[in-house]
């Protein structure tokens, strides 16, 4: 990375660490090219404003750009969900399990979705299979996370196993 790009991504972060998304993406309008890492500090921003599309249509082409980096998956199917439907996020989904078919974070969000559905058993079996990848990490968030909480009391027998 460049210099004048690593700076105004540190100075970016520095932004959203304090809450200022829009001075966050102001930065990154200042940069020439950006790299990988300053699209992926544009969605954050974009997130915290709520700008559901506009992230999304930044997502999209970096998982055709860059499909190995499965953080542009999820990103792109947390934006999708927002901006279009959980229907056209758990297509993305569907499509960042081929390229990443045992990642924790993919198999997390499907297990959400599943849950949001109303599919306990789906959910319950996605979360299995997140939780075998990372099981300290996953089941933190999933404690916590709303989308769950139809299977919150099995969550909580997985913690205690």
């Amino acid at each position: 990375m460049s210099d004048d790009v690593d700076s105004a991504c540190r100075r970016a972060m520095g932004f959203l660490e304090l809450g200022m998304p829009e001075d966050a993406l102001a930065e990154l309008d200042e940069l020439a090219v950006e790299s990988s890492f300053a699209r992926h500090l544009r969605v954050d921003a974009l997130f915290r404003l709520g700008e559901w599309q506009a992230a999304a249509d930044l997502c999209v082409p970096m998982t055709r750009k860059e499909p190995g980096d499965p953080s542009w998956w999820v990103q792109c199917a947390y934006a999708t969900r927002r901006s279009r439907s959980l229907d056209a996020a758990e297509e993305v989904l569907s499509e960042a399990l081929r390229h990443h078919p045992r990642h924790g974070l993919i198999l997390y969000n499907f297990a959400c979705y599943a849950c949001v559905r109303g599919d306990l058993d789906e959910a319950r079996t996605r979360l299995a299979r997140a939780i075998a990848t990372d099981p300290e990490q996953i089941l933190r968030m999933a404690v916590r996370d709303p989308d769950l909480a139809a299977i919150r009391p099995w969550i909580a027998g997985q913690m205690d196993s």
